[in-house]
């Protein structure tokens, strides 16, 4: 498993229940070191972690006497980290939340761009609760005026890597920033005191209470204080932060790091060279894929004989004459044995089946199927063998190139013929270890469809009632 020396997880809880022990062992199963903060939980966690600590090299416990917030808890795990040299903290939820299969990505761009805060841009699965959603709008709009524009995609998503001393001296001499508020006001007021933001996505996954699902936040408490929060923000901001920040944001534009512009799936190494064509990070000589690539054989097995998973998903779809994507969302079927199963719930309820016999799209009795054009179906056919990773069946009709940074990996694939160019011009794959979470099909500069995976919400074999509705 990926380590370092100046880069480590912290995980704030506050009697996070039976969840955290999970998500501990996941978490060093892509990272070491990490460090759990007890902030005062009565449930008994302190003691299973540091006997859990105990048995785990790459495992520290911080136990703060009462609970004092998430904000204090993480100032704290940051002050415990910079006195042993540790320069950046990713931050993360103990409830199983947020990804561990991405931590990987977010340090790699930090270690790429040490003087940034990486921020993640949450994809949400299907069931998260629409006025989450709409709060979050709130937010964004409170965030970008406090930043005169835009650079941080979500201030409330806590999947973060901070440079710690610079947290920590915007925080740790203040009394705010304690609580819920710790997000929204580490995001701002690192960006008043000049720290570049990175955005980049990572799922999301939503626990029902039914599921075990824990919050501590306060509907009333905790949106006084939020108010209260971007009240004092914008106050500042008027009296005396503005000309700083209008400085700071010229110099984030000439580096190219306001976020969602530049840095969306772009290495961020690719800033210090000249302008290159954009295939030029990936789809590069040095990056081509043979069918016995050894550096590649271990994934390769292990999505041959990935279990059969249940996910939610969110698909983009791009065109020329449209100004916004239209956005569909549903949950998505992987199996090996059966191919792929795309149950689409929103906008409208219908079921698409890819499999070894082609795309499938099951309608009502008597309707008629589309004519079969044969450049779409071997590039559906590409596609699933893109999800098992068949090195030697893609590389027949398909230039392949990669890229992997521990276990996180994307791989490209680029058509050799003409006429199935004229039907799509690159298919993009990202994923983590055996999970898929990023499927890109581009069929030309302006159209695209793009499908973002969430973390998994169930890996068990499909049920025959299952395979008889979502597959053939």
């Amino acid at each position: 498993m990926p380590t370092s020396p100046t880069h480590l997880v912290i995980l704030p809880s506050y009697n996070t229940g039976p969840r955290l022990r999970a998500v501990v062992a996941e978490v060093l199963r892509h990272w070491t070191p990490a460090l759990v903060v007890i902030d005062g939980s009565t449930d008994g966690s302190a003691t299973e972690m540091h006997e859990l600590a105990r048995h785990s090299p790459g495992l520290a416990v911080l136990e703060q006497p009462r609970n004092a917030g998430k904000g204090a808890a993480v100032l704290a795990g940051a002050a415990w980290a910079r006195e042993r040299g540790f320069t950046h903290g990713l931050v993360m939820d103990a409830d199983g939340q947020h990804p561990a299969a991405s931590i990987g990505e977010f340090m790699a761009a930090s270690q790429r761009q040490p003087e940034a805060l990486v921020l993640g841009r949450p994809i949400f699965p299907a069931n998260i609760p629409a006025e989450r959603l709409h709060g979050r709008k709130i937010s964004v709009g409170l965030v970008r005026l406090e930043l005169l524009g835009a650079g941080i995609d979500d201030p409330l998503f806590g999947f973060r890597v901070y440079p710690l001393q610079p947290l920590l001296d915007v925080l740790g001499p203040r009394r705010g920033g304690r609580r819920y508020d710790f997000d929204t006001e580490a995001a701002v007021r690192l960006g008043w005191a000049g720290v570049p933001p990175v955005n980049l996505a990572a799922p999301v996954r939503y626990f029902s209470r039914a599921e075990g699902g824990v919050s501590h936040f306060n509907y009333i408490r905790d949106n006084v204080n939020l108010a209260w929060m971007h009240t004092r923000l914008i106050t500042e901001l008027l009296l005396w932060r503005w000309a700083a920040l209008r400085h700071h944001r010229r110099q984030w534009r000439a580096l190219g790091l306001v976020a969602g512009l530049v840095l969306a799936g772009l290495p961020l190494h690719a800033l210090a060279e000249p302008p290159a064509p954009a295939e030029a990070p990936l789809v590069a000589a040095q990056n081509l894929i043979t069918p016995d690539a050894a550096d590649w054989k271990d994934l390769t097995e292990a999505l041959a004989h990935r279990p059969d998973t249940l996910a939610d998903f969110t698909e983009r779809r791009r065109f020329s004459f449209k100004k916004q994507a239209v956005e569909l969302t549903g949950e998505v079927r992987v199996s090996a044995a059966h191919g792929l199963s795309l149950h689409y719930l929103k906008p409208e309820e219908r079921i698409v089946v890819l499999d070894a016999q082609g795309l499938r799209t099951p309608g009502a009795p008597g309707a008629k199927a589309p004519p079969a054009d044969p450049r779409m179906q071997a590039a559906n056919a590409a596609l699933l063998d893109a999800l098992r990773l068949d090195l030697a069946a893609l590389t027949g009709r398909f230039e392949l190139y990669g890229r992997r940074t521990g276990d996180t990996w994307t791989i490209a694939l680029v058509p050799r013929e003409a006429t199935l160019r004229r039907a799509v011009e690159r298919i993009t794959v990202e994923g983590a270890a055996a999970v898929v979470n990023r499927i890109e099909i581009r069929h030309s500069a302006k159209q695209t469809i793009e499908i973002l995976l969430a973390a998994p919400k169930a890996i068990a074999p499909f049920t025959a009632e299952d395979v008889a509705k979502y597959f053939r």
